[in-house]
């Protein structure tokens, strides 16, 4: 390891002092055959998108923090890298949604976070449906279910938790009409819970209304969230509360005798505000107590100009390392993702190092014999660019070549930065 950190130190400071061509080697661009884009119908039918470009350069301006005026959404698509997804790479994916307000908007976030960023736009892409759209509010409303869905509840095939089935209090089901973007989150008393109840984002297919009650365990004194998306099927969540004053703290809580009456008023749910949803009537320490579940609309947030996205893996993860990556492998991209071992992925460093190199690369007019791991992959952000490596191998040393396709123009790396490259992939020694 310290051979290896050696040889590129030295590498990259001898590179330093070598000229470079008039032809510069890195030329990133948005390469349509690095992704894949698609899109859904008003319907949810999946459809090709070809218009990659306009995709992946979506949001790349001047950025907005307010959408104007009464929303409909047109189109959402959905841009993934093909072949080698790096782990974590912030830049796996994206979402962009199309929309109209008072003007028209670009809606765009990346995979790894669920901030926004927005731009206007003069014009919507050719492949933007405008006939159809679908109108959303900027707040959410909260409404007491009827009483037929509250019978569809009661004959609902709850899966038990650890054998023991989840009763529904029936008059707690609430029906919640979605907000453009933004999270309901709950509170009991002086605790709260850390995940959302609800989360809303932007979306160009009609979605099924989602509703939402409180079910209970008196096995285990756990109550318990009971979601419906299509009025059918139900999931279960537990409630896992914290201190608000310490909000590491998480726990289970147990509630002996739980009865719930429901006390919401219907409406709109205004920004920040807590609002009332259910009594909670329970015995704690042979004592009978009562405490309110309230519910809080947090509006999702446009990033500002300069602002980095959150990982939404902050909690159990290092935040996605955003710089170059670069990747040898055996075959070109295609429909399918690459498999070990027919790729070599390598760190954001080494790629750093690795893009030094080639920036040094002198343009020449022959190429080498082709390598195993023939093609050299670099991404920056949603751009990239290809090689095909070759070598030549000499009496004491390896020539390497990169050709760019696209130019029909090829590269010799220079004797030190051969050994810089055959340093991090050393498996070309072995072509």
């Amino acid at each position: 390891m310290f051979k290896r950190g050696m040889t590129i130190l030295l590498g990259a400071s001898l590179l330093s002092a070598c000229g470079a061509s008039d032809i510069e080697v890195i030329q990133l661009d948005y390469i349509e055959k690095q992704w894949n884009v698609e899109s859904y119908t008003k319907e949810g039918e999946i459809v090709q998108i070809d218009e990659t470009k306009e995709v992946l350069m979506a949001c790349e301006g001047e950025r907005t923090t307010e959408l104007k005026g009464d929303i409909t959404v047109y189109q959402t698509v959905f841009a993934g890298r093909k072949g080698v997804v790096p782990y974590m790479d912030p830049y796996s994916m994206k979402v962009v949604t199309y929309l109209e307000g008072d003007e028209r908007y670009a809606v765009c976030r990346e995979s790894y976070t669920n901030q926004f960023v927005a731009q206007k736009i003069d014009s919507f892409p050719t492949f933007v449906n405008t006939n159809e759209g679908i109108e959303v509010q900027h707040l959410p409303r909260v409404e007491q279910a009827a009483t037929m869905e509250q019978n569809n509840l009661l004959k609902a095939d709850f899966a038990e938790i650890d054998g023991n089935r989840i009763t529904p209090f029936l008059h707690t089901l609430l029906e919640i009409q979605p907000a453009f973007f933004g999270e309901l989150e709950i509170e009991l008393g002086d605790k709260t819970t850390r995940h959302p109840i609800v989360q809303f984002e932007p979306r160009g297919i009609e979605m099924p209304t989602p509703q939402f009650a409180i079910g209970y365990d008196e096995k285990t004194l756990q109550p318990y969230t009971l979601y419906s998306f299509d009025r059918q099927y139900f999931m279960q969540r537990s409630f896992k509360f914290a201190d608000m004053d310490d909000y590491e703290s998480m726990e289970n809580q147990g509630f002996e005798e739980l009865s719930v009456d429901t006390i919401v008023e219907p409406g709109e749910l205004k920004e920040g505000e807590a609002v009332p949803l259910y009594s909670f009537h329970y015995i704690k320490d042979g004592e009978p107590v009562t405490e309110t579940m309230t519910m809080r609309y947090i509006s999702g947030t446009l990033l500002k100009e300069g602002e980095e996205p959150a990982s939404i893996y902050e909690d159990w993860m290092h935040d996605s390392e955003k710089g170059p990556r670069v990747v040898a492998h055996r075959k070109p991209f295609d429909e399918n993702a690459l498999t070990y071992p027919d790729f070599i992925e390598i760190s954001t460093e080494e790629s750093e190092q690795v893009m030094e190199v080639l920036k040094e690369a002198e343009p020449v007019g022959r190429k080498g014999e082709p390598a195993d791991y023939r093609y050299l992959t670099l991404t920056e952000g949603w751009k990239g660019q290809e090689f095909e490596i070759s070598y030549k191998q000499r009496s004491k040393k390896l020539d390497i070549y990169l050709t760019d396709p696209l130019r029909d123009q090829t590269f010799k790396l220079s004797s030190k930065g051969a050994e810089v490259f055959l340093d991090i992939f050393p498996e070309y020694k072995e072509s």
